[in-house]
């Protein structure tokens, strides 16, 4: 399943996401350094609004930031059972619904754009390493596992999801009828739901005002029981969350704010390509930083551990916003870096608060970078990976410069 982490934010969520217990950050001064002679390398050392406006998204790219935004209110499988604790990648659907999670793909997507779908995000977890095989049913690369995914997908307004939550099932049963039996979930009347009697997965969709909740969930056996009872738990820990949200009209989201903070033109962007896209230029709260990591539960443990209100995604930069420059400091020295640390590095020359740790990865593991360093500024924590010691300390040194020259 490794393989499927190919977005840039991999690099620094790799599996474990545990560090060493050992402190080595850099050397402290009681004033601000010349960044001028910091060792930057060829990467940027200024914000990319240093000396422009702030960069504005077209209208083509607000559906992701509205994805990114509903990303914080969609749970992880974690949140929902502690068991299942191993993420996949998490899929955007703006531009296309995911393959397989609602049924064939061609019968879906025409019922999508009939009801207009404005936006979505799924999230997928399970207890132990699998993958979900795409096909006429769903399949299991381990037998036994127990798997929930989760989409969420707003149209605009109720009646369309209405639509839309009925017409995807009566076309995902349509093309299983000869196999497939409905399936009433007693806590949830108005859902809809189906599976295949000798089989351990059920589909089912549910509309809840302006947005359609749908989940893939298989359990390790297939009893008819214990999939409608993991359905009905999965919607009771996730409608109050995303009650929590409020829905977007066709206008709010082309007017989505993005990065009035400047947390994001505060990130090391080595390509410099401002594009929103989820996993490689974004903006999170805790809940959607850690969905791409390969251990949701231990994720979870570290970025709470950061005690960070907002990440800032960057081309395989992360920066974590604090409440104050003790906590980012802290981060530092406590090095709570998301990968696995195997060893000590040498820290950047001469940048104030910040250490570098050389990762753990496996054999096979060609995702994770081999270095990763950590800064601290004010209360902003920036981290970034290389496979060269010396280009990731030039990382970290530039990313301490964009910290120093932005406003």
């Amino acid at each position: 399943m490794r393989r499927a982490f190919v977005l840039p934010l991999a690099a620094l969520l790799a599996v474990g996401l545990t560090a060493c217990g050992s402190t080595m950050a850099g050397t402290s001064h009681p004033a601000e350094v010349d960044i001028r002679k910091l060792d930057t390398g060829s990467y940027p050392t200024e914000p990319p609004n240093a000396h422009d406006d702030d960069y504005l998204p077209d209208f083509t790219s607000m559906p992701h930031v509205a994805a990114m935004r509903l990303s914080d209110y969609v749970l992880p499988a974690y949140e929902i059972d502690p068991n299942l604790k191993f993420g996949q990648r998490p899929f955007e659907i703006s531009r296309g619904l995911p393959p397989g999670e609602l049924g064939n793909e061609d019968d879906m997507k025409p019922i999508a754009e009939r009801n207009k779908l404005l936006f979505g995000f799924r999230a997928t977890g399970f207890d132990q390493k699998t993958s979900i095989v795409p096909s006429s049913w769903p399949i299991k690369s381990a037998q036994h596992a127990t798997v929930i995914s989760t989409m969420v997908m707003q149209f605009p307004d109720a009646e369309r999801a209405t639509a839309a939550a009925a017409e995807f099932y009566d076309a995902d049963l349509s093309a299983n009828r000869e196999h497939n039996q409905p399936v009433a979930l007693p806590k949830y009347n108005t859902a809809h739901a189906h599976w295949r009697p000798g089989t351990p997965f059920l589909r089912t969709t549910l509309a809840h005002g302006p947005y359609v909740v749908a989940f893939l969930v298989s359990t390790s056996e297939p009893d008819l029981n214990a999939l409608t009872a993991l359905a009905e738990k999965s919607y009771d820990a996730q409608l109050p969350v995303l009650d929590q949200l409020k829905p977007l009209t066709d206008e709010e989201l082309f007017q989505l704010p993005w990065d009035p903070d400047h947390l994001l033109s505060r990130t090391l962007n080595p390509i410099q390509v401002e594009i929103p896209a989820i996993g490689s230029q974004a903006l999170y709260d805790l809940r959607g930083i850690i969905q791409y990591a390969d251990d949701l539960s231990v994720a979870k443990q570290r970025f709470s551990a950061m005690n960070a209100d907002r990440f800032a995604v960057s081309n395989g930069t992360i920066v974590a916003r604090t409440p104050d420059s003790a906590a980012a400091k802290k981060i530092v020295a406590e090095r709570l870096t998301p990968a696995p640390a195997a060893r000590d590095a040498d820290a950047p020359p001469n940048v104030p608060d910040s250490t570098c740790v050389e990762n753990k990865r496996d054999r096979d593991d060609f995702e994770t970078k081999r270095f990763t360093c950590v800064v601290a500024y004010r209360q902003y924590a920036g981290f970034v990976t290389g496979d060269q010691l010396l280009d990731v300390q030039q990382r970290a040194a530039a990313q301490y410069a964009i910290f120093a020259n932005s406003r």
